[in-house]
């Protein structure tokens, strides 16, 4: 069985980064920092993310270029993860690291509104826990300059989301049938 942080790593690695969903991912993928909260606790869980907020932004670039935060005990419903991760970006604003640091969402559930449930674009942010992404501003500007088009990036991992489906998905990574990714999605069980 492999740990919370054994398997984002390698999700990063066979997903994120082997299938190109984010071209900048690459040259951090050495140092990326992976933290994961063992809590059930949602107000300890907030104060862990804040901490490392904090690490991230008064890190040296170099040491610590970006982080995940995973969750893996919390938040299983995706609309709590996401009223959750409204309020960690307004912590972030309140921490004074607006313009410096910027969060991404992922989830095992998650759903692009205006999309099928069933549609393989929200494997783009689908991910075998529930984490935050922290990334630094300067990186995503310095990664955007760099890349031709950015702006085509959503739409060109939907489509290859689309193109791989579950079965070339759980293919390249088969650890992920095992994962939440693939269990049901606690919003539409009965109660």
């Amino acid at each position: 069985m492999s740990t919370p942080e054994l398997l984002t790593r390698e999700w990063v690695t066979q997903l994120v980064v082997g299938e190109g969903l984010c071209p900048f991912a690459h040259p951090v993928l050495q140092n990326l920092r992976i933290d994961v909260s063992d809590s059930s606790d949602a107000e300890q869980v907030t104060m862990e993310f804040m901490a490392l907020l904090s690490e991230v932004a008064e890190a040296d670039p170099a040491q610590i270029p970006t982080a995940l935060f995973v969750i893996p005990n919390q938040f299983a419903h995706f609309d709590d993860y996401w009223n959750w991760s409204l309020i960690c970006d307004n912590l972030l604003v309140q921490m004074g690291y607006e313009g410096l640091l910027q969060l991404a969402t992922f989830h095992p559930h998650y759903l692009f509104e205006g999309e099928d449930e069933d549609d393989m674009s929200h494997f783009t942010n689908r991910s075998p826990y529930p984490m935050l992404h922290i990334i630094r501003e300067a990186d995503i500007e310095a990664a955007l300059a760099s890349v031709a088009q950015p702006e085509k990036i959503p739409e060109r991992n939907r489509r290859h989301m689309r193109r791989l489906g579950k079965e070339g998905l759980l293919k390249k990574m088969p650890i992920l049938a095992q994962s939440r990714l693939f269990q049901d999605d606690p919003n539409t069980q009965e109660s």
